[in-house]
């Protein structure tokens, strides 16, 4: 499995993804504005079966979606994605993301990479109204200050 950054080129095959495997798809115009650096890929046989969005300020990281080609998934993509971030951004300190309550697979997965539930936000998806965990991952400083 590669993982890699999306190119421009890329995006129609991500926009069919988000499309055919995700539940709740993103409207194609929230793909229109992200900055490709952004988006990140795994890949299979030259094919794209996972991808997640990042945004970056600073020292901190939100991740905003991560999704994984139906057939594809107990195949690790998702957590290659995860793992290839976090080693290739050595300067992220802080991650945060929000998922739904129901999300069970994903919730796992988060923990699975050191991520805590830091918080819930009542009804804040929809169709079903559903509540948000909001987790967080921090980098451990191992440095020593005096």
């Amino acid at each position: 499995m590669n993982i890699r950054l999306a190119t421009q080129s890329d995006l129609q095959d991500v926009i069919m993804l988000n499309n055919n495997h995700n539940p709740h798809p993103w409207a194609e115009h929230h793909f229109h504005n992200l900055n490709q650096q952004e988006i990140w890929l795994a890949e299979q046989n030259h094919q794209i079966i996972a991808f997640a969005i990042w945004q970056i300020v600073l020292d901190e990281a939100e991740l905003h979606l991560i999704l994984t080609h139906q057939e594809c998934r107990h195949q690790q993509a998702a957590s290659l994605l995860l793992t290839q971030f976090i080693n290739f951004y050595q300067n992220i300190k802080r991650i945060i993301l929000e998922v739904r309550q129901s999300n069970i697979p994903a919730i796992n997965l988060y923990k699975k990479h050191g991520f805590i539930e830091i918080a819930q936000r009542k009804h804040y998806y929809m169709f079903p109204i559903e509540n948000a965990i909001i987790m967080e991952w921090k980098r451990f400083d191992t440095t020593i200050s005096f």
